[in-house]
């Protein structure tokens, strides 16, 4: 596993790189430095991401795509993937971040003395005129793979500047369903109902109807993974991302289902198992975790039961709102055509519900 940085060691480098009114380097704005830490930092902490970007980057079935190429990384923040784009051979490189990390990126380019490859530009994507590129690079993916991301920026720039022989790092992304206990929470959905005698059910409404990303053990997981997405940046259309798909998930124990479970894995355009990065709970913890949808039944279930439905996703400007139509039946509880509705985050701007759901 590669060596990343320490906020400690950053933070010792914005003094140097901020503040010395001695020093001969471009001075950059502290804000630009704080937008790093409070918005880039955790990416670029996560090794399991990181280290994949690196590895694909270097394999050897894609050093012939990077020699000689023209290459856009959109969402840049600090510029790392860019520097090691341009460490690969790149001819060009143009590094876009809307935000003023861009700044901070310019100068980490410049230090790193790979200015003459790279051009660090602070704009919104769609405000630039850029000559054809042959690979896009970004860190696109979100929570629940699709909210929070650049996605749409990658897609606008794929139209405009990609060649048709051109590439997309990742490239293709899957996104899966399973169910699971609550017992690891710290603050399961019950805790909210009553509170010191205090009638709190509004508040518990509120929790149960969000999503929430948080890290879920393996032990607490009932089912394996139902496939229910797949995208391929290459042909993806942006009415796309919004999808209703069917699932049918198997109980492999006996437990009682707290939650819906969402997580995702993208891969590189190399293909090979070792360029896939997966965010299940099974496998080591990245930035995203996992993204857990509360049951809001009682819901027991034994080995070899099935619960199935069907799950819509679709965004908004701010908001990725999650609809899940579900039945199932046992010796215990039957439940049919159920429907939960969740929104990622945005709470205060969700629609309207039956108060009494």
């Amino acid at each position: 596993m590669a060596n990343f940085p320490k906020r400690s060691d950053i933070l010792e480098q914005l003094q140097k790189l901020t503040i010395d009114p001695t020093s001969t380097r471009t001075w950059v704005p502290y804000n630009a430095y704080v937008e790093f830490l409070h918005t880039k930092e955790p990416i670029i902490q996560d090794e399991v991401v990181m280290t994949a970007f690196r590895d694909a980057i270097q394999d050897e079935k894609n050093a012939i795509l990077f020699k000689g190429a023209t290459v856009l990384e959109v969402g840049c923040g600090i510029a790392i993937l860019s520097m090691w784009v341009a460490k690969q051979g790149a001819a060009r490189v143009f590094a876009v971040d809307a935000g003023d990390v861009a700044q901070a990126a310019r100068q980490v380019v410049r230090e790193n003395r790979l200015d003459h490859v790279i051009e660090v530009m602070q704009a919104n994507i769609e405000e630039l005129e850029l000559p054809p590129v042959d690979v896009i690079i970004s860190k696109w993916m979100g929570a629940c793979l699709v909210y929070g991301t650049t996605l749409d920026q990658v897609l606008y720039a794929r139209d405009k500047w990609l060649k048709p022989t051109g590439h997309i790092f990742p490239e293709k992304a899957k996104l899966y369903l399973s169910i699971a206990d609550d017992k690891n929470s710290q603050k399961p959905k019950y805790f909210w109902k009553k509170f010191e005698g205090m009638d709190m059910h509004r508040a518990a409404l509120a929790v149960e109807r969000t999503g929430k990303v948080t890290e879920v053990l393996p032990e607490q997981m009932i089912s394996n993974p139902e496939e229910i997405w797949q995208m391929d940046l290459r042909t993806l259309k942006r009415e796309e991302v919004c999808f209703k798909s069917s699932f049918r998930i198997l109980s492999e124990r006996r437990d009682i289902a707290d939650l819906f479970v969402i997580h995702f894995d993208f891969a590189f355009p190399a293909g090979t198992n070792a360029m896939i990065v997966n965010t299940s709970p099974w496998n080591l913890t990245t930035q995203w975790m996992q993204t857990v949808l509360h049951v809001d039944q009682h819901l027991p279930v034994y080995a070899g039961d099935h619960l199935s439905g069907t799950i819509s996703m679709w965004r908004t400007a701010k908001d990725l709102d999650i609809d899940i139509h579900w039945s199932f039946s046992n010796e215990l509880v039957s439940i049919k055509n159920h429907q939960q509705s969740f929104r990622m985050f945005g709470w205060d701007q969700a629609k309207p519900q039956d108060e009494d759901q």
